[in-house]
């Protein structure tokens, strides 16, 4: 074994080695912390300017053009203030001691946002949901589904409030008492998930090791970023990441635990106060989905282009339609029939946590790929199957997310495949 391949192999068992160590410490702090963050709070519909919440303080909805005033305790912003400067309310926030509640899937969610963010008083944040009567109407939304709703804004995003709105024909005394069984008696006020020592530096070393394993020029590349902030280089150095690991790990049978490691270190990195209450987001979501099957197709047609040539306008076609399924399918605000939804709910009743039917899929695919090499299309299987080991990792780009919530995701997903690779591997 010459000196570069000894180089290689010592820096991803460095790699692994740092990285295993360091979520050996974080793991237990964030589990610790994201169980005192399932506290919630819930607020009633007093009229179209108040919210009621059970020890009896106020929660003021604020629209454009509306100001703020000392009498205000917590309020949330609703509507449209894209017109508006989020300057003209911070220091009235400020001076005022007031809470802002971040309203989720409303057009006031970045001014509030940028609020929360760039005022002094950044612990004075709350996360708001809410559901309305039209929704319930257009999406024909019944009591389970509202409770599967509630209870994932609770479980999988640590909401501060759960906004209760006159909902006819659904009883929704019925649906906190079943959240009340699940997750305790509500807090009295709102609070947002508190921040805890995580040493960022050490797991974004680690992702740079990950991308020195494969070519160490290319941790310039995300240090290069760091004067635009440290979580932009957290997410570039990441994004890389997703696709030198595939092509420097020669076990890929190993890679979904790999990608795992990947995901919980981009986790950890961005384990700060405005990541966890959402004010911040991991960068670049989408490209990290399609930067690996992107540069894995490109590698495929330039290897086996004599034959596949020919094939160019349908995989051209092809690849165009499944993307844009692929692409407009992830994230919050995809649409879902309503069959699906409910098929949603009920995996989510039974499993307790909804495992990412990308993966359930695509892992089972990506295993197989592994025992057909010689098969001569075995390139579609292989570029299918990487998007399992992407949905991993994002999976963990959702910092909000309880740790526990993720994990149980990812872990279910993998052990899926590996019980495929198996059978297949036993009966090929």
């Amino acid at each position: 074994m010459d000196k570069g391949m000894w180089l290689e192999r010592i820096r991803k068992w460095l790699f692994i080695i740092v990285s295993v160590s360091y979520l050996l410490f974080f793991s237990p702090v964030r589990m610790k912390n994201d169980k005192v963050a399932l506290n919630y709070c819930v607020g009633f519909t007093l009229d179209d300017k108040r919210i009621r919440l059970e020890n009896g303080d106020i929660v003021w909805v604020v629209e454009p053009g509306e100001r703020l005033s000392p009498s205000m305790r917590y309020v949330i912003f609703k509507g449209d203030f894209a017109n508006l400067d989020p300057e003209d309310y911070i220091h009235d926030a400020d001076q005022y001691r007031i809470s802002i509640g971040i309203l989720e899937f409303n057009e006031s969610l970045r001014f509030a946002k940028d609020i929360a963010k760039h005022r002094s008083l950044k612990d004075l944040v709350f996360r708001v949901h809410t559901v309305r009567q039209e929704e319930v109407e257009k999406m024909g939304l019944d009591e389970t589904m509202i409770y599967y709703r509630l209870r994932r804004a609770i479980l999988e995003r640590s909401i501060d409030l759960l906004w209760i709105q006159p909902l006819e024909g659904i009883n929704t005394q019925k649906i906190l008492e079943k959240l009340e069984k699940q997750f305790g008696q509500p807090s009295a006020t709102p609070r947002p998930q508190r921040s805890f020592p995580v040493m960022p530096v050490i797991p974004f070393l680690a992702i740079l090791l990950a991308l020195a394993s494969y070519k160490i020029i290319l941790i310039l590349v995300p240090l290069m970023t760091l004067p635009f902030g440290f979580s932009v280089s957290v997410s570039v150095a990441s994004i890389i990441a997703t696709v030198t690991l595939y092509f420097s790990f020669r076990r890929k049978v190993l890679l979904p635990l790999i990608y795992l490691l990947l995901g919980l270190l981009t986790y950890s990195a961005l384990s700060d106060f405005n990541h966890m209450n959402d004010l911040d987001q991991f960068r670049g979501v989408k490209l990290s989905l399609i930067a690996l099957p992107a540069t894995l197709a490109i590698v495929v047609l330039m290897r086996e282009w004599k034959w596949l040539k020919k094939y160019l306008p349908y995989f051209i076609i092809a690849g165009g339609l499944f993307g844009f399924y692929y692409i407009s399918r992830s994230g919050n605000i995809a649409f879902v029939p309503e069959m699906e939804r409910k098929l949603r709910d009920l995996i989510e009743g039974f499993l307790w946590i909804r495992p990412r039917f990308k993966e359930v899929l695509l892992y089972p695919v990506y295993f197989m790929s592994l025992k057909f090499e010689n098969f001569k299309w075995n390139f579609v299987l292989q570029i299918l199957g990487c998007i399992a080991l992407v949905s991993t990792f994002n999976t963990f780009c959702h910092i909000k997310t309880p740790l526990v919530v993720s994990l149980y995701r990812s872990v279910f997903s993998i052990v899926l495949g590996y019980v495929t690779y198996f059978i297949v591997r036993r009966f090929k």
